[in-house]
């Protein structure tokens, strides 16, 4: 993974993004998903990218991906989203933080739930962070596709091409008064990086209000979301609201490639979420 590692980019960099209303948005999630059903090579037996865990080294693996894995998502994240009362921030402004992000598709499902709840939020950052260049630059184009490929030019999307061990506060942008939404979508259960490293990360770089949103596979690994939160409640016990988690299996519509259709299944998670106030020490 060492020469997938690079300083961060920006592009555009100055200030906010509106949401596309209901009314106005031509193009959604279940649009991306069902377009790389479509074109992705799917043989049987096939490769399932070592079970999502695999670094994306080409459009072809990236493409497979959201095929295999991009329902499952959608449905995961959709359900913590429902959670999150994201009325009540309605009018802010939020950064929103994607952590081994891949694809960007925990940014998508989020910019499609905002559309479809028709909340008005001022998206002023977007930072994606990922080891792979080839699925970030796929993650910026689906943002942007999500923002009817009118992302203004007084916005900041911020790439971030490191391993999670490797990540220093130089690389974020951030903000004090703007609240900040951190997505971990099936990467907190993968254990290839030290999660109080990134929780000392965290702490020293983004001072405010943080929701931080974890969803992952209900899998033996899943202790690793307690053990992230953990940290958090420790450190910050009188700091920390708004505690939420589950393992309540939900249904949704997703490809199956063992029968090359999409069918209702059972989906199992495991989602743990909580509002952190961290204050500059």
């Amino acid at each position: 993974m060492g020469n997938l590692t690079s300083s961060s980019f920006d592009i555009n960099p100055l200030i906010l993004m509106n949401i596309p209303s209901s009314q106005k948005a031509l193009i959604r999630f279940s649009g991306i998903y069902r377009a790389s059903v479509t074109t992705a090579e799917i043989q049987v037996p096939f490769d399932n990218l070592d079970n999502g865990t695999r670094i994306l080294s080409d459009e072809s693996e990236c493409i497979r991906y959201i095929a295999l894995y991009g329902g499952h998502h959608f449905h995961k994240l959709h359900a913590a989203y429902d959670s999150t009362k994201f009325k009540k921030i309605q009018g802010k402004d939020i950064e929103i933080i994607d952590w081994g992000c891949g694809q960007a598709l925990a940014t998508c499902v989020l910019i499609d739930y905002f559309i479809e709840k028709n909340l008005n939020l001022n998206v002023s950052s977007i930072t994606l962070i990922d080891p792979s260049i080839v699925a970030l630059q796929r993650g910026l184009s689906l943002v942007q596709q999500m923002f009817q490929n009118n992302l203004p030019i007084d916005s900041v999307v911020q790439l971030v091409n490191k391993c999670m061990d490797d990540l220093t506060p130089t690389d974020l942008i951030s903000e004090p008064d703007s609240i900040k939404i951190h997505l971990f979508s099936n990467i907190l259960d993968v254990e290839r990086f030290d999660l109080t490293r990134l929780y000392q990360l965290i702490v020293r770089s983004f001072h405010g209000i943080n929701r931080v949103i974890c969803t992952s596979p209900d899998n033996d690994r899943q202790q690793r979301l307690e053990t992230f939160y953990n940290l958090f409640l420790q450190s910050h016990k009188h700091k920390v609201s708004r505690e939420s988690s589950s393992t309540e299996e939900i249904y949704g519509e997703v490809f199956y490639a063992a029968t090359g259709r999409y069918e209702k299944r059972r989906i199992s998670r495991c989602e743990r979420q909580f509002t952190v106030k961290l204050t500059q020490i």
